[in-house]
């Protein structure tokens, strides 16, 4: 009688065990972020940004990530940058009643992005990442994770050099006045606060 209870006990753990591995398998293996992938995605003030490349020389595989993860970078502050100038250029309009001038201004903020970008991706082009990992592949490569980020200075540097280019004080009448004006503080403020709508969004993604 103990064997058969035995073989019981033994037989409904083995059913038992069964149905979670075949739950586990139909859910698929849990996928988790690498450390320099989670970092870029923290709800940091800092813009960040992250990137991987393989390669047989872990010197080149870093070279390829940190351009890649500049380059991404760059594009992301250039999206957020055009989109906080085109909210405030929208806004005058809205307020000044100016028909008429909002295809010009789109015309400037597609010319300008692109300006941007290559402004931005000057200054960091000296960056040090914050992360940098590399893993042994099986096939004798070598794999690199790096974490970029653009600190406090850095975003000051991208202001007084966009400012400078007039790239952020955009003439919307052209009047010779610029009607959508940044000082250091309000671009800053509106930095951060696409970063947090940016994180926003792709926490909803995940």
């Amino acid at each position: 009688m103990k064997n058969q209870w035995k073989f019981a006990a033994a037989l409904a753990a083995l059913l038992a065990a069964e149905v979670c591995a075949a739950q586990a398998y139909s859910r698929g293996v849990k996928r988790e972020k690498e450390e320099c992938e989670e970092l870029a995605f923290q709800a940091e003030a800092n813009p960040r940004a992250s990137a991987s490349a393989t390669s047989q020389s872990e010197a080149i595989a870093y070279r390829i990530a940190m351009t890649e993860a500049r380059a991404e970078l760059a594009a992301q502050l250039a999206a957020e940058i055009t989109g906080f100038v085109r909210r405030r250029m929208e806004q005058y309009q809205m307020t000044a009643s100016a028909g008429g001038s909002s295809q010009s201004a789109s015309g400037i903020l597609e010319a300008d992005s692109s300006e941007t970008v290559q402004r931005v991706s000057e200054i960091l082009s000296n960056s040090r990442p914050i992360c940098k990992n590399a893993y042994d592949r099986p096939d004798g490569s070598v794999q690199v994770y790096v974490c970029l980020e653009m600190g406090l200075p850095a975003q000051r540097q991208a202001y007084k050099r966009l400012k400078e280019d007039g790239l952020i004080d955009v003439d919307v009448d052209n009047d010779g006045k610029a009607e959508v004006d940044f000082d250091e503080k309000s671009f800053l403020l509106d930095l951060a606060k696409a970063r947090e709508e940016y994180n926003a969004k792709k926490a909803e993604e995940e």
